[in-house]
């Protein structure tokens, strides 16, 4: 695959203690300024976008039948990245969450699919550095569309 046309966007969250990163199958990242136990997929708080922000931005883009989003995640000097895919079934609506999946499923959170990484495949120092609730995370979005 050929990947042309590259789009680029770069957004933040915060830490919190509570960040365990232990899911199987997703990570997130979410508007919400707190963050309970049960919440072990969330790898960032306090965002300053969601799915429906990114729509209006990247949707069209992300909807291409062959996108492909590269997802990299940074606090200092840790940076991780994920490899995942976008698909004409995203819905990108939720108004204060972001979800990258392992799976084909899609909700409104999602926003790439087929990830090669769920959040307990991130860098656990990037983790442990996230759960200070001081940390920013920053993630860069860069979205390629296939030619072939």
């Amino acid at each position: 695959m050929v990947l042309t046309e590259a789009n680029r966007f770069t957004f933040t969250a915060t830490g919190h203690p509570n960040i365990q990163a232990t899911h199987k199958s997703t990570f997130e990242v979410t508007m919400a300024p707190d963050l309970s136990l049960q919440g072990d997929c969330i790898i960032g708080v306090n965002a300053s976008h969601s799915a429906q922000q990114i729509n209006s931005l990247l949707g069209d883009a992300l909807r291409h039948p062959k996108s492909h989003l590269l997802t990299y995640l940074s606090n200092g000097p840790i940076t991780e990245c994920i490899q995942g895919y976008g698909s004409p079934q995203l819905i990108l609506q939720s108004p204060t969450s972001l979800v990258w999946r392992t799976s084909d499923y899609v909700d409104d959170r999602t926003i790439a699919i087929r990830c090669n990484k769920a959040a307990r495949d991130l860098n656990r120092r990037l983790i442990e550095s996230l759960q200070q609730p001081d940390s920013t995370l920053q993630v860069t979005l860069v979205l390629f569309l296939g030619t072939t």
